[in-house]
């Protein structure tokens, strides 16, 4: 897989990704992070976590690499990325990454993570998953990836030491809960995936005939189920 190819292919599609990607549990972010926290939201993209976490009454700085997607975020939203971080040493509580870590997850990140954060602050990298312990979901799952299966990092299952000797253990907690679609409106899900994305236009088209297919006996609207998976890692 070409990770830059897709990591930067979203801006092409940022008013649709804005739109159309869930927000996250409010429960878990309180979990994972102390009231009133100064954070940096990395791998912001257009916003999605970065508005939550400022209506939760945070102080948060959105970086992101990418213009397109950066344009869509309201404040303080600065041009950075996981490896050149435009904030000072020691000067936040908390490192967030919605839906991002996995473009990032390397010793070089980390270094540069540990280095905003205050001592004890916390890196606190989150995403929510499609849940493919339903069977008509994890056939989805492989209509939007293009039936590759899962890259080597799989959020469900990250170790301990994932974040590096700056960091103490991960914690995880789990969260379920499930977002309401249509037809339509999963299909501009998919048209938001990097993989959709990065694909001409023979293969969006079986894409989309492929999801609309899959959901013909689930309703006019329907549940789709989800898990929250939010990792919180302490800065020693």
């Amino acid at each position: 897989m070409d990770f830059a190819a897709h990591a930067s292919s979203f801006g092409a599609a940022a008013d649709l990704y804005d739109r159309i990607r869930p927000q996250y549990p409010v429960e878990a972010l309180r979990w994972a992070i102390p009231d009133k926290s100064d954070i940096v939201d990395l791998g912001a993209g257009t916003g999605i976590l970065t508005r939550q976490l400022r209506a939760l009454g945070h102080r948060v700085i959105a970086v992101e690499p990418d213009d397109k997607m950066r344009a869509q975020i309201d404040g303080d939203a600065r041009a950075g990325s996981a490896t050149g971080i435009p904030v000072e040493d020691a000067t936040q509580d908390v490192v967030t990454a919605g839906q991002a870590y996995h473009w990032f997850a390397t010793e070089e990140a980390h270094t540069e993570i540990a280095r905003v954060l205050k001592p004890g602050g916390s890196f606190v990298p989150i995403w929510n998953v499609r849940d493919e312990s339903v069977p008509w979901v994890a056939d989805l799952s492989a209509v939007f990836d293009g039936h590759r299966g899962r890259e080597a990092l799989d959020e469900r299952f990250l170790p301990e030491s994932q974040f590096g000797p700056r960091f103490g253990a991960a914690e995880l907690r789990e969260f379920a809960w499930s977002a309401t679609h249509t037809a339509d409106s999963l299909v501009e899900l998919v048209r938001s995936r990097s993989y959709y994305l990065v694909s001409d236009e023979p293969t969006r088209s079986k894409l989309e005939h492929e999801v609309r297919a899959l959901v013909q006996e689930q309703g006019d609207r329907f549940e789709l189920p989800y898990v929250t998976y939010a990792y919180r890692a302490r800065k020693l």
